[in-house]
């Protein structure tokens, strides 16, 4: 199967720097890193890689969406990893693509360093879920619409509202909307931790985690017990919400997590 990596490689390197590899989160692909992120890595020396997991984005599978499951993505992210040359690599998990690289480091994966944004947390999504229903019913219900009855099916004001800042422009918005597709009803069960993807905390290696003050999907707590889990320290980023790449503060997100790359040992 056909798999979509979109790269970009820096004008300058600068050297000895590992290479990034993102992975999205649900109903979108490898073009949510496009606008913002990408090319200000690429600015700043860093070859940068975007992959969309099967059924997402320019990858195949599309046709057989809800037969993908979560150990599915995991061996996308295993091939992409594949393709690249050998050398440091950092790979950057947002939301439902941090439980696909926590999956991928339980089963084998090695990696000079592990991002996770806004990240589904180890035990999963569950307790998050539960938070939900009870503080933003209609985020939750519009959330088990999409995930039952397709993409065109929430409420775009409601998922404006939460999943990004007030300070998104409209037309923003809209281009964001037109090209957010389904998810696979397998992978959303999965996801609330039934089925173990976490590694051992002494199995991972160096890991980040940031998420937004605003994050009404991932809250803060659920940032900071993921943080706890791998020994690392929360970055809450305020006035940040969960589709935090391409929120007007994306980069104030993007910051810490270089600083965190720069720091990481040779």
């Amino acid at each position: 199967m056909e798999l979509e990596l979109i790269t970009r490689r820096p004008a300058r390197p600068r050297p000895d720097s590992p290479r990034l590899l993102l992975v999205h989160g649900i109903c979108v692909g490898a073009w949510v890193w496009e606008e913002h992120v990408m090319p200000w890595f690429a600015d700043a020396g860093f070859e940068v890689h975007a992959l969309s997991l099967r059924g997402h984005g320019g990858s195949g599978g599309r046709e057989r969406l809800n037969d993908w499951r979560l150990a599915d993505y995991t061996d996308d992210l295993r091939r992409a990893v594949a393709q690249l040359e050998a050398g440091p690599l950092v790979v950057v998990g947002h939301s439902l693509g941090g439980a696909v690289v926590q999956d991928w480091i339980r089963s084998g994966g090695h990696a000079a360093g592990v991002a996770l944004l806004a990240s589904v947390p180890p035990w999963g999504l569950a307790y998050s879920a539960w938070q939900m229903m009870l503080s933003t019913p209609d985020l939750f219900q519009q959330l088990a619409r999409l995930g039952f009855a397709g993409a065109q099916s929430p409420d775009p004001d409601v998922m404006r509202r939460h999943l990004f800042s007030d300070e998104l422009p409209d037309a923003d918005y809209a281009r964001f909307a037109r090209r957010v597709q389904g998810e696979s009803r397998h992978v959303g069960i999965e996801l609330q931790g039934w089925r173990p993807f976490a590694p051992m905390p002494w199995q991972s290696p160096p890991i980040f985690v940031l998420g937004g003050l605003d994050d009404r999907f991932i809250r803060p707590d659920a940032v900071r017990g993921t943080a706890t889990y791998y020994g690392a320290t929360p970055h809450l980023v305020p006035r940040l919400a969960h589709a935090l790449m391409l929120d007007p503060r994306w980069e104030d997100a993007a910051r810490p997590l270089l600083d965190w790359v720069l720091r990481l040992p040779a």
